[in-house]
């Protein structure tokens, strides 16, 4: 795996103005909260409720945006977007693309925390 087919690293290192320890601590945070995060997701998915499909799409997307990871945020984005426009028929396969996306993205940080610099 090629970490800069999954993390825009410039993007990466000017968002975080090129702090490491800030970058490992946002990582560990994430790999900590992403399993509710996504839990939430499913949860609403369930229910069949598109308002909270929505709501907690749009908060882990912006918990990934932190890490400059278009493919990650575009599968949360997505899945926003068929939540708040109530076509939950798409919902399994954009989670499923969602969680694909977010293991990428965790492997990819382990690589840049193993690098020791962003």
């Amino acid at each position: 795996m090629k970490i800069e087919d999954i993390i825009n690293r410039d993007s990466l290192r000017e968002r975080l103005e090129g702090d490491f320890g800030l970058f490992v601590e946002l990582a560990e945070l994430f790999a900590r909260e992403s399993p509710n995060l996504l839990a939430a997701v499913e949860d609403a998915i369930k229910s069949k409720n598109g308002e909270k499909i929505g709501k907690s799409a749009h908060t882990i997307k912006g918990a990934i945006a932190n890490f400059s990871a278009d493919k990650a945020y575009q599968a949360a984005f997505a899945l926003e977007k068929i939540g708040k426009e109530g076509n939950l028929d798409k919902t399994e396969e954009a989670l499923v693309n969602l969680k694909n996306e977010i293991d990428r993205m965790k492997a990819a940080l382990s690589l840049v925390i193993a690098e020791k610099h962003l």
